[in-house]
């Protein structure tokens, strides 16, 4: 049921704001001034430095307060803080002091956001809280005059950093000049600019407030106008006169004409990446002129089709873990690898004796292969004269005598003769489907082709 009250809501609320309030999770009472937080900050006096609630000549005048008070803050942290990079400037620690001019970038930009909310106000508004400002203006703030004498004990301090290395700024933006010093000057630059951003934001809130007209008067007495002379005053004036300079100096010829064909221009970059791709591709190039055989840049093994080689546990992770470091692993290491003793069961399976028809050839030393990692079931290989192919399902093999369908348990390699042991890593039987061949005849003379095809592959480079 509604009843109504003698007080307002919102007036009931702004008496509570202004009381000690109990932290239900510090289980104590914060705004008293008795907590470490409030004591270390002096809230009682920070937040006592507004006109009281009752003395307020419009709402707007706590904001308007608030602001300019902040602003006076960041101003004193912004002027410590270029006092610092002096100091370092002084003794060359250049990299801390593109860190620190950094800070003093971002402390300006944040005093020029704030002057949006400032823009919040207004005409109206402001021309009540005008009334009681009587003759104050902007060049009295004393952050704004200490930032800038900062500024005049930092540009002092960039020129002695210039005669100790014997140059002027001319000399540091001109092509070929000092990175480091580059460096440093444009960071002054970017404060700079945004200190004449914050004039601009400034000018532009007196623009929308009161008008920007010789017929208008600030409350120094001078015109509005002439604030379009102050936002464009630099801080680091050197700074922006060696532009000037350098632009005196320049030069129209050595350009290309729009749609002209710009041979030998672009990026400086790639002609150095041209000459580094040079370099590399030298030697493939002499080689195919002479009539020889391309060397090889990079080796990869070969590659099964359906069955990728895969990285065991305990297998040699050469130059660490990263996937992509095996592609590019130049073909010598792939040879030690092959080198490497192979397990009990794979030595075994070598160990069992051949068939028949593969008995009768003479012993010879087969091409050392990559490992092959048999993921799916493995048809027989087709004998012939072909090189060696990435093996999927195909047509049988016709074999000379017929025997029954090759049963594939355990998968066994070939005893071949003496020859470097595949270092597999320790795997499970492959399982083989049994082949869905009817009889197979197979000639001695595709063995026979067979045998020299291989002898032909252990001859490749």
């Amino acid at each position: 049921m509604h009843t109504s009250t003698d007080y307002s809501h919102a007036e009931k609320l702004k008496y509570e704001l202004t009381q000690p309030m109990f932290n239900v999770m510090l289980k104590k009472w914060v705004g008293k001034g008795e907590l470490d937080y409030e004591r270390y900050l002096h809230t009682d006096t920070l937040l006592a430095l507004q006109s009281p609630e009752g003395e307020l000549v419009s709402h707007d005048e706590l904001m308007f307060q608030i602001v300019h008070q902040s602003q006076e803050l960041y101003l004193k942290l912004a002027s410590r803080e270029m006092v610092e990079v002096v100091a370092e400037m002084d003794r060359d620690a250049l990299w801390a002091v593109v860190a620190r001019l950094a800070r003093v970038q971002k402390i300006i930009a944040g005093i020029s956001a704030e002057m949006a909310i400032l823009e919040t106000m207004t005409p109206s508004e402001y021309q009540v809280i005008r009334r009681s400002l009587g003759n104050g203006s902007g060049q009295e703030s004393p952050g704004y005059n200490t930032l800038r004498h900062a500024a005049d004990g930092l540009e002092s301090a960039m020129e002695r950093m210039l005669a100790r290395r014997g140059l002027t700024l001319f000399q540091v933006y001109s092509a070929g000049g000092p990175k480091d010093l580059q460096h440093v000057c444009e960071q002054l630059v970017t404060v700079d600019e945004s200190f004449q951003g914050w004039l601009y934001a400034h000018y532009q809130l007196v623009r929308r407030t009161i008008g920007i007209d010789r017929t208008v008067k600030a409350l120094d007495g001078l015109p509005s106008q002439v604030l379009q002379a102050r936002m464009t005053l630099p801080l680091f004036r050197a700074l922006w006169d060696v532009r000037v300079e350098l632009t005196a100096g320049w030069k129209r010829e050595g350009g290309y004409a729009p749609g002209e064909a710009r041979t030998g221009g672009g990026c400086p970059m790639a002609a150095i990446n041209a000459m580094n791709d040079s370099a590399m591709h030298a030697p493939v190039a002499q080689a195919q002129s002479a009539g020889g055989p391309a060397p090889h840049l990079h080796h990869a093994p070969m590659a099964h089709a359906q069955h990728p080689t895969t990285a065991h546990a305990h297998e040699p992770r050469v130059g660490g873990g990263c996937p992509m470091h095996a592609q590019h692993t130049p073909v010598a290491h792939a040879s030690a690898a092959h080198a490497q003793p192979a397990p009990a069961h794979v030595m075994a399976a070598h160990a069992q004796p051949a068939p028949a028809h593969v008995a009768a050839h003479a012993p010879h030393t087969p091409v050392p292969h990559a490992p092959v990692a048999h993921a799916q079931p493995h048809a027989p290989v087709a004998h012939g004269p072909h090189a060696p192919v990435a093996h999927g399902p195909h047509a049988p093999v016709a074999h000379a005598q017929p025997h029954a369908p090759v049963a594939h348990g355990p998968h066994a390699p070939v005893a071949h003769g003496p020859h470097a042991p595949v270092a597999h890593g320790p795997h499970a039987p492959v399982a083989h489907a049994p082949t869905p061949h009817g009889p197979h005849a197979h000639s001695h003379a595709a063995h026979a082709s067979a045998y020299a095809h291989a002898q032909e592959l252990r001859r490749l480079p």
